[in-house]
């Protein structure tokens, strides 16, 4: 059989071309073979062109279709590109057995058609190659995108800035550049994130402004979602943490040990240890929820521990008034039961008592026991029997809303109440927050009537008995501006230049259990501030509350007056026309934020007096290091003894309101009178002499160290080698209806001494004192008949000498008052 291929001749029944290596196709019947060469021969001698030639011969007139050189492999799809059409044609119409071959060689075609089959065969198996090198190009390049995009918090939310980066050099107390980052730094870098922010304040060691972390559990580097607040926590100095009370000490040892200030455990007595376990916090100071004061940062933090013992137990607080009262004086104490502002819970119950309690107590001490009262109670405590009319009547003033007040950011709003004789008290207002001076005998009013000191007038919230009442200042009802100038009487003075009115100090005081609703749907507030507040935290009822109006919150805080009878809005009332007055919406509205509430106090301690209590505060818990077990950590107030200063730094401590160096109390030999000085020189009388401190209150008053500045301020020039005189406020000076010292004894004063009240006078001597200087003191003898016979004081004791207007007596063993605790 002759190759296709090359042509070259092959035996019969070869497979393989013995030359070029193809496959033969082997006959089908006996002959076949030579029926198809003598086809093939006829078909070429008939000019189809194309079979090749024995001996390798080209096809004459075809260029480029030589035979394959010897030994050549054709490459896949080179025999159909070789072929001519022609050929291809006649090809096909041979009989079958003449044409039939067999597979080819692997990697060698056949024929034309299996080779471009081949080829379409490879290109579809590269497809999913292709397609998968994109998509992994495509995964790859959007990772990046991703990647890039995450990192500038295109999304995923935003990160929280590290603080150091924000950090700014300050100097610290002893002069040395220090690093610091302020709280409000970082809230800016969070708002330029764009996340909304909230400040949380918190007592600590660190200055106040200082930024000490992220609340909620997030730390700096952390990613937030874009609609997150963020709560930055400032410090607000040194203080005590609200919830204090009513904890084991042991627990807040860690807290106290990082505030950066001394602390001092302090015993409080307790009766019943079952109720009130040993260890319990009972009081502090400052009053849990306030920062250390400024200016006392050497004295630090007093925290009052319940200690099994007898006397006035701290475990009173709470329990029903009148029970405690029967019990007081079942053991023959006189007590007194005053109101005071309290949560919900505790109406009706003993708030706190002077002394305060836990307090140790003399036989025959007098009490006062501190009921907790609410929005029920308001009218009554602006009420008295007055002994004019008669009748029960209802004051414009009362010393009710005396405390502090706090907002939740640490501002505070402190009133100071005033006892009287007759009637509820006052609260003394003499300078405003806004500034506005209001003088010496300044107050504040709930309601008031011209020359009529009870209250009948409705424009006024304390006559609409809904609980909440105001409190502005007296003057600030007929007062008005006179080109700029304060005219205090509106009803006599006139103004030829610009007369208005100006927005004044203006409280709202909300006891537990006003009716709130009420005041809003009277339209109370402003109807805007009352939206806004509507979507903040709703203020808490159960606790009493003020809301100052805000000046910074109105557009216009001034309204022109043409007369007298120009309503004011401002205020409630025209006093001078008798009419009530349109008055601008009260802003802000109660929230949350917006509330100041009443600080918890359940009375005033001596801290520097009391026995420390047996704390173990570990290696750090005090700035000592120590275990307070009474023979330590002495405070810098009880080391300000008189004995350690000289007279003239007593004096001076003192000038500063600072009575720490002769605070205790003070008692004649056979105690019937006692004085107690705390170190704020407040004095409080015991016993069973009488001696009138005050003609608001003949068993306290406040006092000072005079300086004899005026006429009216000190009567006896004490030598300074001698001792202090020491006066009750100017206040106490009182003369018809006016008070004050320059009232009644000022030019154009027509007042008698006999018809002048003044203030409780007296002197302070220190111990080592000679008695031979006490000779001619206030103007006294010792020759005098009423002495005669009596010893010297004790010169080894600080004693206290009261004194008279005029015809006083010498010092005596029997008529002072020495320092016994």
């Amino acid at each position: 059989m002759f190759c296709e291929q090359c042509g070259t001749r092959n035996d019969d029944g070869a497979r393989f071309c013995v030359k070029c290596g193809a496959a033969l196709s082997p006959a089908a019947v006996p002959g076949a073979s030579g029926r198809a060469i003598g086809s093939a021969g006829q078909a070429a001698g008939a000019g189809a062109a194309g079979v090749p030639l024995p001996n390798g011969a080209g096809t004459a007139g075809r260029p480029g279709m030589g035979v394959p050189l010897p030994g050549s492999v054709p490459l896949p799809g080179a025999a159909a590109a070789s072929q001519p059409a022609a050929a291809t044609q006649h090809a096909s119409a041979l009989p079958a057995a003449a044409t039939e071959v067999l597979p080819p060689v692997p990697g060698t075609p056949s024929s034309p058609t299996a080779s471009g089959a081949g080829s379409t065969a490879a290109k579809k198996n590269r497809l999913p190659l292709i397609l998968a090198i994109v998509v992994a190009a495509l995964v790859v390049v959007g990772g990046i995108v991703a990647f890039l995009t995450y990192r500038s918090e295109m999304w995923g939310g935003k990160s929280l800035p590290d603080p150091a980066s924000l950090a700014s050099e300050v100097k610290d107390a002893d002069g040395k550049k220090a690093s610091v980052v302020k709280a409000k730094d970082v809230t800016a870098a969070l708002k330029a994130k764009g996340l909304a922010t909230r400040t949380e304040k918190v007592f600590s060691g660190a200055d106040s402004g200082t930024f000490v972390g992220y609340g909620d559990g997030v730390q700096q580097g952390d990613r937030v979602g874009a609609g997150t607040t963020v709560v930055v926590r400032e410090s607000a100095g040194p203080g005590v943490p609200k919830g204090t009370v009513g904890k084991k000490a042991t627990s807040v040892v860690s807290t106290f040990a990082n505030m950066g200030v001394p602390v001092h455990y302090k015993q409080i007595t307790v009766t019943d240890t079952k109720k009130t376990p040993e260890g319990t916090i009972m009081a502090t100071y400052p009053n849990q929820g306030q920062a250390v004061a400024k200016d006392e940062m050497d004295d630090g933090i007093y925290v009052g521990v319940a200690t099994k013992g007898d006397g006035l137990g701290a475990d009173i607080v709470g329990k029903d008034v009148d029970d405690v009262e029967s019990d007081l004086e079942s053991q023959g104490y006189d007590v007194t039961v005053e109101k005071r502002f309290s949560t919900k819970k505790n109406i009706g119950k003993v708030t706190g008592s002077d002394p305060a309690p836990g307090s140790s107590l003399d036989s025959g001490d007098d009490v006062t026991l501190y009921e907790g009262i609410g929005a029920d109670d308001v009218q009554e405590a602006f009420s008295y029997d007055s002994p004019e009319t008669g009748t029960h009547m209802m004051l414009g003033s009362s010393s009710i809303a005396a405390g502090t007040w706090c907002r939740n950011d640490g501002d505070c709003i402190t009133l100071d109440g005033e006892s009287a004789d007759l009637g509820p008290g006052s609260l003394p207002y003499e300078k405003g927050r806004d500034g506005t001076d209001y003088g010496e005998y300044g107050m504040l009013t709930a309601c008031a009537n011209i020359s009529d000191p009870y209250c009948g007038n409705d424009a006024f919230l304390l006559k609409q008995n809904v609980g909440a009442f105001e409190e502005m200042p007296y003057e600030s009802l007929t007062n008005y501006w006179c080109d700029g100038t304060k005219q205090r009487d509106g009803s006599s003075s006139s103004c030829s230049g610009k007369a208005e009115y100006h927005m004044q100090d203006y409280f709202l005081i909300v006891p537990a259990g006003s009716k709130l609703d009420k005041l809003e749907s009277d339209g109370y507030f402003d109807k805007s501030a009352l939206e806004t507040a509507k979507k903040e935290k709703q203020v808490d009822t159960d606790r009493p509350f003020l809301l100052y109006r805000d000046p910074k919150l109105y557009d216009k805080t001034t309204a022109a007056r043409s007369g007298s009878s120009t309503p004011n809005p401002f205020v409630p009332f025209n006093m001078n026309a008798n009419t009530k007055n349109d008055m601008v919406g009260f802003k802000p509205a109660p929230s949350d934020a917006n509330a100041y509430y009443l600080v918890d106090s359940t009375g005033d301690y001596d801290w520097s007096s009391l026995a420390d209590a047996k704390i173990d505060t570990g290696s750090d818990g005090t700035k000592s290091g120590k275990k307070t077990d009474g023979s330590d950590m002495k405070s810098k107030k009880s080391a300000k003894s008189s004995k350690d200063m000289s007279l003239s730094e007593i004096r001076s401590t003192l000038g500063d309101g600072d009575f720490t160096p002769i605070a205790g109390k003070y008692c004649m030999k056979d105690n019937s009178l006692c004085l107690t000085i705390d170190k704020k020189g407040k004095a409080k009388e015991s016993g069973t002499q009488g001696f009138s401190l005050s003609p608001d209150d003949p068993k306290s008053t406040t006092l000072h160290a005079v300086t004899y500045d005026t006429d009216t301020d000190g009567w006896w020039n004490v030598p300074e080698d001698v001792g202090i005189e020491l006066m009750g406020p100017d206040s106490d000076y009182r003369c018809g209806s006016e008070k004050g010292g320059q009232a009644c004894y000022g030019s154009g004063s027509s007042y008698a001494e006999y018809q002048i009240q003044r203030p409780a006078d007296m002197v302070y001597v220190p111990a080592g004192v000679s008695s031979d200087k006490l000779e001619g003191l206030a103007k006294s003898s010792y020759n005098d008949s009423q002495v005669a016979g009596q010893a010297k004081p004790d010169s080894s004791k600080p004693f206290i000498k009261l004194l008279a207007y005029r015809m006083n007596i010498p010092p005596t063993d029997e008529n002072v008052l020495y320092l016994v605790e």
